[in-house]
């Protein structure tokens, strides 16, 4: 996966047309994820496999959610609300609903990240401070 689809035509695109079962195995390679990776997010309910036996089975509506998940864990979504974007994209909601969700969900997410990032920030002087007192009673 080139990561180039982003979460708004991610949830905005309709079924796929590619009806190819993959193994665990091949969607992990097709996605860059671990196996480990692949069962966790089963595990947690964002993938959803058809089981034949002990072989999972993925479809192309997995390989969908399997897409949102890798995106909405790049911008810092938790797995809850990954989980509520999956239900968005999955749901009966109209197209510019949808969208319109998906950027409160993106606003929020941006106050919280630089709100993050002033707290390190802050960190960091404060730790640069401390390692300054240590270099001066230490004779460094």
């Amino acid at each position: 996966m080139d990561g180039s689809e982003n979460l708004a035509s991610l949830l905005r695109r309709g079924g796929d047309a590619d009806e190819r079962l993959r193994t665990i195995g091949e969607l992990a390679r097709e996605c860059g994820v671990t196996l480990r990776a692949m069962r966790f997010y089963e595990a947690k309910g964002l993938l959803k496999p058809r089981r034949e036996g002990t072989a999972r089975l993925y479809d192309a509506e997995n390989r969908r959610r399997l897409e949102i998940v890798l995106r909405a864990k790049k911008v810092g979504f938790s797995l809850v609300e990954i989980r509520d974007l999956l239900g968005l994209a999955f749901g009966r909601e109209a197209v510019e609903r949808r969208l319109a969700i998906l950027r409160d969900n993106l606003t929020r997410q941006t106050r919280r990240l630089e709100e993050q990032r002033v707290e390190t920030e802050l960190a960091l002087a404060a730790i640069g401070e401390e390692v300054a007192a240590v270099d001066r009673l230490a004779g460094v």
